[in-house]
């Protein structure tokens, strides 16, 4: 989500509700009649500062449950586990394989973990946006891939990059293609698990 919005209107934002819950907090001091002692100062501004981590870290995704639309207006809560159906492709050779996904997000980051039937995958590095013409949300992914020990020579460590639109409809389901530096590609498709 933080990639959805300008750096400078987040840290303004931030400042701005900092300001104004250290503002609120002094206020509140002043008409129960409390001395502003410095060591109140610094453990007032110490509860604003535990309250904002918490939303970046865990209450924003009570904000978003409360009001939905945030799902569409910013960016949809992926957290959890997912079902994974992928469609590959190397040289002439085609399958289809299942999996497991666990997308991690919090305010500022989201990662994804596969564990697929021969494979495990961890992201590298990943970008949210949106799409230029639909405004669907858009994950650029670049992932590393790790195959399960089969037999010796069989463990290959890998690198992968996929671009998955967010379903429009629910934000339940994710697609898109992906091609890995082996010369494999496909298609990823996951599915929110009940």
């Amino acid at each position: 989500m933080f990639n959805l919005l300008p750096i400078t209107k987040v840290v303004s934002l931030i400042a701005g509700l900092y300001a104004l819950l250290a503002f609120l907090v002094a206020l509140g001091m002043e008409r129960l009649d409390i001395q502003l002692s410095p060591i109140r100062v610094i453990s007032g501004a110490a509860a604003i500062d535990i309250a904002l981590l918490f939303f970046v870290y865990v209450g924003w995704r009570w904000i978003w449950l409360k009001v939905p639309a945030l799902n569409r207006w910013f960016y949809p809560d992926l957290n959890g586990m997912w079902d994974a159906s992928i469609d590959w492709v190397k040289g002439d050779e085609t399958g289809r394989a299942s999996g497991k996904v666990f997308i991690k997000q919090n305010f500022f980051t989201i990662s994804i973990e596969m564990d697929a039937d021969r494979s495990e995958s961890r992201t590298i590095a990943l970008s949210v946006k949106r799409d230029p013409e639909s405004a669907r949300p858009l994950l650029h992914y670049i992932y590393e891939v790790r195959e399960k020990y089969t037999s010796p020579g069989q463990n290959k460590v890998y690198q992968g990059a996929a671009s998955l639109l967010v379903d429009v409809v629910s934000n339940d389901r994710l697609g898109g293609n992906y091609f890995t530096s082996r010369g494999s590609g496909g298609r990823f498709e996951f599915q929110r698990a009940p």
